[in-house]
């Protein structure tokens, strides 16, 4: 018996223990595994085994997933196939198997098109297909997806499913650097959830409403959302949502530079997103902490956070995050004194970030940059990179970022 039948995917785990009976469990294992006992691919890591976390393989993950899909359907008639597709995809997204996540959308659509009552499930399915897109940057299929989603909801009067698709859209205006635009997508949202007893929606939205004000250097603002929608949470009981609130919280501390708070908050975020096997908010913790260990000139932990977090956007196809670990990985290489691989990385990150559309980031690769070239003494590249970042946070109002760039600009 090869290995790979020999673990059990988490999310195989957990569709088999909240899905089938325990004689259903029982027989599948059987199909998959033989009588081996299963053992389960990813465990709990403690804060020293973060950088030997284990990443599934893709065709592992996709050879258990089918198989599941193959007995599912074998067993239930097609509302209860529609239950168990629902259930399945939340698992892969949270488990950064995005392009299994999207055919398994594309199956539910395709399930329900035609039949009554269903419009409402397809419109949630092609919701979580835009939320999927948006995550890897692929902004037109994001956005072809969610209008056809909102145009159902609205059909539909379903207030909740719209202001979901207005939260995403939301975080894509904020993730291409358009914070204003991003800030009234949220809080149009939050006015349309009021009389709505939906505390983990308002959680969401106040998490994405820290981040914009991070972004602006309103730190006191930024902490005071991110602690409410903590409080409702830790209600709930949502290990994958503490986990990006804790995250958060370090974003903040770090651009306090209050490191040590900041590791302290992606510990506990990086321990939550193991616990719920939460692969995509893992590996941006992880660049976050890459970032804060090169600042704090730990150059072995912050390459080796970096790396991992490098392995883990490929693997969830989170272009995003690869032009942020470019960029960390141009700082540590620019803090080691390796100018020629610095400018390299940097370099790359600014040209993915440019393609992306991202401006935020743009602007922050751009002011790695203006260092660089301070550092090698080349004036004229130093100030046009600090120029443009500068222009950029003027534009936002981030009054951190514009004292600490016209005090780079000036010394």
């Amino acid at each position: 018996m090869s290995d790979s039948t020999q673990n059990i995917h988490p999310v195989i785990e957990e569709t088999l223990k909240n899905f089938f009976d325990k004689a259903e469990k029982k027989e599948f294992l059987r199909i998959l595994i033989g009588e081996a006992k299963p053992e389960s691919v990813i465990k709990v890591a403690k804060s020293d085994d973060q950088i030997n976390f284990d990443i599934s393989s893709g065709s592992q993950t996709r050879y258990q997933v089918d198989q599941i899909i193959t007995f599912a359907e074998s067993k239930y008639h097609t509302e209860k196939l529609i239950e168990f597709f629902i259930y399945l995809g939340q698992l892969t997204i949270t488990s950064g198997e995005n392009q299994i996540a999207i055919e398994i959308y594309e199956r539910i659509v395709n399930l329900c098109d035609g039949k009554r009552g269903t419009a409402d499930i397809i419109a949630n399915a092609l919701l979580s297909i835009g939320e999927i897109y948006s995550r890897q940057a692929q902004w037109e299929m994001s956005v072809t997806n969610l209008d056809k989603a909102i145009k159902i909801f609205q059909e539909e009067n379903d207030i909740k499913g719209s202001i979901h698709c207005q939260n995403i859209f939301g975080t894509i205006q904020g993730d291409q650097g358009n914070l204003e635009r991003a800030k009234e997508h949220f809080e149009n949202a939050l006015i349309a959830l009021e009389g709505i007893k939906d505390i983990a929606l308002v959680g969401k939205i106040e998490i994405n409403l820290a981040i914009i004000n991070n972004m602006q250097s309103n730190y006191n603002e930024a902490i005071s959302y991110l602690k409410r929608a903590l409080l409702n949470f830790e209600k709930l009981g949502d290990l994958k949502r503490i986990s990006e609130v804790k995250h958060n919280l370090g974003m903040v501390y770090t651009k306090k530079k209050e490191y040590s708070a900041a590791i302290s908050e992606f510990d506990y975020s990086i321990d939550a997103s193991v616990r719920s096997n939460y692969l995509q908010n893992i590996g941006i913790t992880y660049i976050s902490k890459a970032y804060v260990y090169a600042h704090l000139k730990d150059f072995e932990l912050a390459e080796a956070f970096s790396n991992k977090a490098m392995e883990i956007a490929h693997k969830v196809n989170d272009k995003l995050s690869i032009a942020e670990v470019y960029k960390v990985k141009g700082i540590i290489s620019r803090n080691r004194r390796q100018y020629e691989l610095a400018e390299n990385s940097l370099l790359t990150s600014y040209r993915l970030n440019k393609e992306l559309s991202n401006k935020l980031n743009l602007a922050e690769t751009a002011q790695e940059l203006g260092i660089l070239y301070k550092q090698k003494r080349d004036s004229e590249k130093s100030n046009q990179f600090f120029t443009e970042a500068l222009s950029y946070f003027r534009k936002i109002n981030s009054v951190a970022d514009i004292q600490e760039l016209e005090k780079l600009i000036t010394n």
